[in-house]
């Protein structure tokens, strides 16, 4: 295995804009804290400054070339320091800051500033954090970037991590961009415009500049060193990736890791819990080891370190879900609050003691997840009722917020609110599974299509997967076919991959669909499904919250349709309606396997809103579809479960929990114990000889067997436990 492949811990020690100090740090004693206290086997050090007023173009090393940063002129930092981080055994990497240049620097180059259509600079009009502009990845700037690249690996580092290039939203319109897209295209770039091709054609042109970039700055890289290593910037899971046009299953193809930010920001909404670890799902999906950034900060207040809890939850988060920690903080932090050491001494020093349990592990999840660029891209319902304003349903002073009714013909709003609806479908289907201890894994667009990678799993998971070519359709059909089983909601199949409304051929005949008839009203509360058929753990005659997106479908007579919608009540404190005809959930056979569909938004209605008896339907659903569990667990809803194996007969098995019970605010302050945990592995994973754990108790753990495996309790989790079963 290359070093890159095997557990990496990775950290970023910034000087914000007085990196002039460095020359006064003993060097020597600095690395050897890293290796030591910080436990970290990876450093990025800075290269081209990422501070105010934009200063990407100087350096803290000598490049032919190149100007040094003010107080660098005689001081190179990546030759003074790389002797002591390879002493005490630090791959070292230089951050490059490839999206923020200073007004003054660009007027040398006015050709290469990112233009908005328009014709303005980007940077003019959207100042970067407040000053600076920045650059087009099809303008002569790349080879700027690609000599810089060069000139930094001659310095005799382990490689790059290009902070950007970004292609900003509403770009780019220069002059090398348009003569590019029309030499490919035959005409010049388009407005935005959904119901043109074109338009369609430049946001894939968009991405494909940047793998291209890329491509082309590896290729430099690898002039010099050809065992450097190079990633930028990748994106995340988030549906608004595509306006900065990032997609890992594109520029993945010529980087070495994956990473993108899951930095905690303070603000007055509410935060995902599970922040870092959906993260780490979906880089690991890209195919190559993921790296999930994590400030050591309160978001926009730097000079401030997160509270114990909080950094140590997305630490363990990433390695649980499979992925490379890494930390950055500011020196300042760090100075003002030593004992901010402590949290991160504690996890990654266990880390670093136990590598050989995060070492080539294969995910034992039979669940997956599908996370589509696609739809996130370029879905545009053409359903009205998804653009109504229903409110806040927020009653106070005995009002109650049932919005203006109106339905926004605005294109920009239409494409923000379908994207939010295929983002928040994952994000609901996906906690939805972490509360009901289901592991899973996260499947991109292009996996679709790999029936090696399908096979993998019993049940795959299509959250409003709304955009599918048809060559993803007939992969999906075959798996179930073939015994796979399918759980989709809403919207999924009815468009192609570029948002083209697609008729006939969807996955209707899949999921039990007999006939569309359209769409229920927009209404936010006092809307309900009804239990028609006993459907655990919901009796018959139960009621069960509606969310505000709904369709009307009439199912297969062969189907099973356990819930029905109950007709609309248009206002509050009003008496219950009867059921309607049409189903809420379809349960039907297809081949050898079998379809689960909620004609619904019932992921976006759980993460929104956190109703649990939506998280139970959505779980349960996924419990009765898929048999093959690797293991149940009996804990509450807060404690995270992953599970892997190891070897090539699966030796042995780790089992990873996760106490994410805090005390019911973020940032978390304290965490909650849990006890007795009871867990039962089935015998088509493993039967062990032992059981053990790694971390809290580190104790060998009696186990018995039951049918169909074996059982064994948990007496205390704390915070972070590892269970290892061996064969």
């Amino acid at each position: 295995m290359e070093w890159f492949e095997k557990p990496v811990r990775m950290m970023r020690w910034d000087y914000m804009g007085e990196f002039e100090r460095l020359k006064e740090v003993d060097l020597e004693q600095w690395a050897k804290e890293k290796k030591e206290r910080w436990h970290v086997n990876c450093e990025w050090i800075i290269g081209t400054p990422g501070v105010a007023p934009g200063t990407g173009h100087l350096t803290t090393f000598a490049a032919e070339g190149f100007e040094r940063y003010p107080g660098f002129e005689d001081f190179d930092l990546l030759r003074e320091y790389l002797p002591h981080a390879k002493k005490y055994g630090i791959k070292l990497l230089v951050y490059l800051n490839m999206h923020w240049y200073s007004y003054e620097f660009a007027e040398r180059h006015p050709d290469w500033e990112q233009r908005t259509s328009s014709g303005e600079s980007y940077g003019r009009l959207h100042p970067l954090y407040g000053n600076g502009t920045t650059f087009c990845v099809n303008s002569p700037w790349r080879e700027w970037a690609f000599n810089l690249i060069r000139e930094t690996m001659k310095s005799g580092v382990d490689g790059v991590f290009l902070d950007g290039p970004v292609v900003y939203p509403d770009c780019c319109y220069c002059e090398y961009c348009q003569e590019k897209f029309e030499k490919l295209h035959g005409k010049p770039i388009p407005k935005e415009n959904w119901l043109e091709e074109s338009w369609k054609d430049f946001l894939e042109f968009r991405e494909d500049s940047m793998a291209e970039f890329l491509r082309d700055a590896r290729r430099s890289l690898k002039e010099v060193n050809p065992k450097g290593v190079i990633f930028l910037n990748s994106g995340g899971w988030q549906a608004s990736s595509w306006r900065v046009a990032r997609d890992i299953q594109k520029v993945g193809n010529y980087q070495d890791f994956n990473g993108a930010e899951a930095f905690f920001h303070v603000h007055r909404g509410e935060h995902n819990l599970y922040e870092s670890a959906l993260m780490a799902k979906y880089l690991v999906a890209g195919g190559k080891p993921a790296v999930v950034f994590t400030h050591y900060m309160y978001g926009l207040w730097h000079y401030n370190l997160l509270p114990p809890w909080e950094i140590k939850r997305a630490l363990v988060q990433t390695v649980a879900c499979g992925a490379n920690p890494w930390i950055a903080f500011i020196n300042k932090a760090y100075e003002s609050d030593p004992g901010g050491l402590k949290p991160i001494e504690e996890i990654q020093g266990f880390l670093e003691e136990n590598e050989e349990y995060y070492t080539s592990v294969r995910s034992e999840a039979t669940v997956a997840v599908h996370s589509s660029m696609q739809t996130s891209t370029f879905y545009i319902s053409d359903i009205p009722e998804l653009y109504r304003d229903v409110g806040t349903g927020k009653e106070q002073d005995l009002i109650v917020d049932r919005g203006t009714g109106k339905v926004a013909i605005d294109w920009g709003v239409r494409k923000r609110m379908s994207e939010a609806s295929k983002g928040e479908s994952f994000l609901g289907f996906s906690v939805a599974l972490w509360r009901g201890h289901i592991p899973f894994d996260v499947i991109l667009d292009r996996d679709l299509e790999r029936p090696d990678r399908l096979k993998h799993y019993e049940t795959l998971i299509l959250p409003n997967s709304a955009c599918l070519s048809d060559r993803q359709v007939d992969a999906i059909t075959n798996f179930v076919k073939d015994g796979g089983k399918v759980v989709a909601s809403f919207e999924t199949g009815l468009y192609d991959e570029r948002g083209r409304k697609r008729n006939p051929k969807t996955l209707d005949d899949v999921l039990g669909v007999a006939d569309r008839v359209g769409a229920f009203p927009t209404l936010l509360g006092e809307n309900y499904m009804k239990v028609v058929e006993d459907y655990p753990p919901f009796a018959e005659g139960r009621l069960l919250p509606r969310g505000p997106y709904c369709l009307k479908i009439k199912a297969v007579e062969e189907a099973e349709t356990p819930l029905v919608f109950m007709e609309p009540i248009p206002r509050v404190y009003m008496p219950l309606t009867k059921e309607s005809e049409y189903p809420a959930l379809v349960l039907s056979k297809f081949g050898g396997g079998s379809a689960a569909y909620f004609p619904q938004l019932i992921g976006l209605f759980y993460a929104n809103y956190k109703m649990e008896e939506m998280g139970t339907l959505i779980n349960q659903t996924v419990k009765r579809l898929n048999t093959a569990t690797p293991l149940h667990v009996e804990a509450p809803p807060t404690v995270q479960v992953e599970v892997y194996s190891q070897g090539a007969s699966k030796e042995r098995v780790i089992i990873h929990l996760v106490n994410n019970s805090g005390d019911m605010k973020r940032p978390i302050s304290h965490m909650l114990p849990v006890e007795n945990i009871k867990i039962k592995v089935g015998e088509y994973l493993i039967s062990p000889r032992k059981v053990y754990t790694l971390r809290e108790s580190k104790d060998r753990l009696e186990f018995h067997k039951i049918d169909g495996g074996v059982e064994f309790k948990i007496p205390r989790l704390n915070f972070y436990e590892v269970v290892v079963l061996e064969a």
